[in-house]
């Protein structure tokens, strides 16, 4: 059975649920997920997960220099300040050095922690039912 959710789009994928509300962000979230199967067996390898997690850095570069900071999301934080502040909370928790910027090797670490969580069984893969409890914790924040 493929999976149907998201991939924490993760800790960026808040940045996603700013932008487009929740229910077109939880779409977008399970797109990635589903995307992130990239043998389509049906569950999400660690591998698999890290390496959708690293595409998504670069989407939310979108200056381009290299971090995810505050100033990426100049034009969110001047039409929604609440969502603003959200990534700003993410930004900081995936930031282990509070130089206000989250980099490659930051988010990467932030990504394992993250596929670790998802992973309720500890078996190195998520699978639909992780996936649901996921959606479902998503979906109880809100």
């Amino acid at each position: 059975m493929r999976i149907f959710a998201t991939a924490a789009g993760v800790i960026f994928a808040a940045a996603i649920a700013a932008q487009s509300g929740h229910a077109a962000a939880l779409d977008r979230f399970t797109d990635n997920l589903e995307r992130a199967d990239a043998n389509g067996d049906g569950v999400i390898s660690r591998d698999e997960f890290l390496t959708q997690r690293a595409g998504n850095f670069q989407r939310f570069d979108r200056n381009r220099d290299g971090s995810i900071s505050k100033s990426d999301f100049g034009r969110l934080a001047r039409f929604r300040p609440e969502a603003a502040e959200r990534l700003n909370q993410l930004i900081a928790r995936a930031d282990t050095n509070g130089d206000g910027r989250v980099t490659t090797q930051e988010h990467a670490a932030a990504s394992a922690r993250m596929f670790d969580r998802v992973d309720s069984q500890g078996d190195g893969v998520i699978d639909s039912g992780e996936v649901e409890a996921l959606k479902a914790a998503i979906a109880a924040r809100q």
